[in-house]
């Protein structure tokens, strides 16, 4: 059966697609390389759940992290991940870092991708779970295969979930926040000298508020992820945003809202007027649901005026999160290859 698209976006020379993959369905493509990302949660694993015998790659990665001496991820799903990869191929990369070690991350995956571009002689079509995959990973990714043409398509697979911990005692992260652009998703611009920055809205709003006032832009812009996964999720993410509303007196015009889990219809959405002021210097900051932060990635690459911002802490919190049985892919075509 044909997935049925969910939503679609075409900007320039890139199209993007959505689809809600149903499980009897499964994932049929067969893709050059695969990249899963192994961490805490138990829906790092969802994935492969949806394998039905037609789900290949000829090379795969897992990417897992280390905390000190600490792991950053569950010994129970890293042995499921490489038992499934080492079923589908011989050539299996492990990419391992602490995660602040950003200079180590962008070395790995950009050569991992130049090899294998070199090995094929073509640019490649690359699958990649972004479900448990920080985000100053799949960005960069992004902005390397895009600004080198070293990817035809990337299809990005991303589960939803249930979090183990309320709404309302969500603590993700811990010390003060590193700010920094992605590395290939900066802006290329430097003229301007108004700011408007764009928050991808999350459950961290005192943090990103301080953010905000401590940067003083000229104008402010938020995305939510509305409809969320359930209404409580929705209800977390407006409440931390209503100081930075009062803030800065936000009309609605300035706010849009997509489904958190749809990143083509966020994509679309940050289209608006509003969030697309001339002669300013536009950060996009991406602080919330990881499919908004990918539709961030997708449109900061596309315009010279965009920064991609993302946040480093000091410290992650363990928490899990269970898959609630919805998984996304979301195709970005390069249109330049046809």
């Amino acid at each position: 059966m044909v997935n049925t698209i969910k939503s679609e976006c075409l900007e320039k020379y890139i199209l993007g697609r959505s689809f809600q993959i149903p499980r009897e369905d499964g994932i049929t493509e067969n893709y050059d390389l695969f990249i899963f990302c192994c961490g805490w949660e138990s829906r790092c694993t969802e994935v492969i759940n949806y394998d039905k015998g037609d789900f290949q790659f000829n090379s795969a990665a897992i990417i897992s992290f280390n905390l000190g001496d600490v792991l950053g991820y569950n010994r129970e799903y890293m042995d499921l991940l490489v038992s499934f990869s080492t079923r589908k191929t011989t050539k299996l990369i492990f990419l391992n870092h602490e995660p602040t070690d950003l200079d180590a991350i962008i070395y790995d995956i950009d050569k991992m991708i130049a090899d294998l571009v070199k090995d094929l002689e073509r640019p490649i079509n690359i699958g990649m779970d972004i479900t448990c995959c920080p985000r100053f990973v799949f960005l960069h990714l992004l902005g390397y295969c895009l600004r080198n043409n070293a990817a035809k398509e990337i299809s990005f697979f991303y589960s939803e979930g249930i979090y183990e911990t309320s709404p309302k005692e969500y603590v993700h992260t811990k010390g003060n926040w590193k700010i920094i652009e992605i590395p290939g998703l900066e802006a290329r611009d430097l003229k301007l000298n108004k700011k408007l920055f764009v928050v991808s809205a999350g459950w961290e709003g005192n943090r990103y508020r301080s953010i905000v006032a401590k940067y003083e832009p000229d104008h402010l812009g938020i995305l939510l992820p509305d409809p969320g996964f359930n209404s409580d999720y929705v209800y977390k993410s407006r409440e931390e945003c209503k100081p930075l509303i009062e803030d800065y007196n936000l009309g609605n015009d300035a706010i849009v809202s997509a489904p958190a889990g749809d990143a083509i219809a966020a994509w679309k959405v940050l289209k608006a007027p509003s969030l697309n002021m001339i002669d300013h210097h536009i950060a996009y900051l991406t602080f919330g649901p990881k499919p908004h932060s990918l539709a961030m990635g997708i449109r900061g690459f596309l315009y010279d005026a965009i920064s991609v911002i993302y946040r480093i802490p000091e410290e992650y919190i363990k928490i899990e999160v269970k898959p609630n049985g919805v998984l996304w892919r979301y195709d970005i075509k390069n249109l330049l290859f046809i």
